[in-house]
């Protein structure tokens, strides 16, 4: 499976009653993006179609896969990773895929200095929190709001404008 044409999107984590739901765990901004995408795919290409997909507690998802029928169908996906076509998943304007992210340079907006590389985006924080990896080896966690990240660009890195000490 082409990488750069699918993403991942959920992961299968258990069944869900006796004809063949799945309970989803979505690694996507809101479980109301997975519900937009009509097609699944699993890792060796399989595709299904999404026939009925809901919100249980916890922010998990209930979904009904084509072809799959019984409790047993199901219990063979547990565990499975579940992609996306990338032109599948709605993207504001402006907005980027995490993993296109990972890897960029990060770059000072102003004097051009390269700080490191982005190696992780944390999410679950009352802001998103960008990892840069210094070339010391060291990582610095930057917050992921205008006042620091001026330019996201794919092509050439992320455009900061760190306040003093911040990477010292």
């Amino acid at each position: 499976m082409d990488k750069k044409a699918y993403l991942e999107i959920a992961k299968i984590i258990n069944t869900h009653g006796v004809r063949g739901a799945v309970k989803l765990e979505p690694w996507c901004d809101s479980p109301d993006v997975l519900k937009q995408i009509k097609t699944l795919y699993l890792q060796d290409g399989t595709a299904f179609a999404v026939s009925d997909i809901k919100t249980i507690n916890g922010g998990f998802l209930v979904v009904s896969l084509s072809g799959i029928e019984t409790v047993e169908q199901a219990a063979r996906l547990k565990n499975k990773v579940l992609f996306a076509k990338r032109e599948d998943i709605p993207l504001t304007p402006g907005a980027h895929f995490i993993c296109d992210l990972i890897g960029l340079p990060v770059i000072d907006a102003v004097t051009g200095k390269q700080y490191g590389t982005l190696s992780d985006v944390m999410q679950n924080t009352v802001q998103e929190l960008y990892a840069v990896k210094t070339p010391e080896g060291g990582t610095v966690l930057l917050p992921a709001v205008p006042e620091f990240i001026r330019k996201i660009d794919e092509e050439a890195g992320i455009f900061i404008t760190p306040i003093a000490g911040f990477f010292d």
